[in-house]
């Protein structure tokens, strides 16, 4: 019998093509979140208002940028390391060159008698003035004044306001502010700064007790208004001179008080 050839011979079935997997993106969102972060940074460092929170973006950045190296995206997380690195460098270069142009300066401002006193003593162009002393005022070029009162001795009541108190001195700063604006008291206590004999003193923290509270104090000063409040400084047991700085803000000058406690 003879073999008949099919009159419609039938397709081979072809082979399906191979189908491709895409490979998915792991820590894609992250690279490109570091290089926006970075880019940010960058720009804004240099902006003296806003390095503050530049500072904090490419902070952000470069660990979400290191992350994003363990990733597919690479290349992208390098450029955002490196851009939040390079911002960060650059901010801090911004703020101490602004430190080292505004807030370099001490006691460029008048000195008189304190209060009741009308015997100012003006800043000599050509003299070195000598510092303030307890019980004189200074007073700023924008009408922003302080007075530092004599120091007394103090004994902390919480033995856990700071190592080895042996001898606290606590003196009353006072602000006068003769401005037209109200001022902000926070950013002028949290910048105080002392030392004794030529070593650091360390503010003691006593809020209960009769060394004060360490001088944290946030409230507003109205114009023409004053404010008052204690800070005490650990000491040593024997009288010494004791130095104390004080600042309303980066673009003034410093305010130096040294007398004996």
């Amino acid at each position: 019998m003879e073999h008949q050839q099919d009159p419609y011979p039938r397709p081979y079935p072809q082979p399906y093509p191979p189908q491709v997997v895409a490979n998915p993106s792991r820590f894609g969102a992250l690279a490109w979140t570091a290089l926006i972060l970075g880019i940010t940074g960058v720009v804004g460092s240099p902006i003296t208002f806003f390095n503050n929170l530049t500072i904090v973006v490419a902070g952000v950045g470069l660990v979400l940028g290191i992350i994003a190296l363990f990733g597919t995206k690479k290349i992208i997380a390098v450029i955002g390391v490196v851009l939040c690195v390079l911002a960060i460098v650059f901010t801090v270069m911004a703020q101490i060159a602004v430190v080292e142009e505004f807030g370099g300066s001490t006691n460029e401002g008048r000195v008189s008698g304190g209060t009741g006193s009308a015997a100012p003593t003006e800043g000599k162009p050509d003299a070195v003035q000598s510092p303030p002393t307890w019980g004189q005022r200074y007073t700023w070029a924008g009408g922003l004044a302080v007075e530092v009162s004599a120091p007394v001795s103090c004994v902390p009541k919480q033995r856990g306001s700071g190592p080895d108190v042996v001898r606290a001195a606590k003196v009353t700063v006072t602000v006068i502010n003769g401005t037209d604006e109200p001022f902000d008291l926070a950013v002028f206590s949290f910048g105080g700064e002392a030392q004794f004999d030529g070593r650091k003193a360390e503010a003691v923290f006593d809020s209960n007790g009769p060394c004060g509270g360490g001088g944290m104090e946030s409230a507003t000063v109205l114009p023409g208004k004053t404010y008052a409040y204690d800070v005490a400084f650990a000491v040593g047991a024997q009288a010494g001179e004791l130095q104390i700085t004080l600042q309303p803000d980066f673009g003034s000058d410093k305010a130096v008080f040294v007398g004996v406690a």
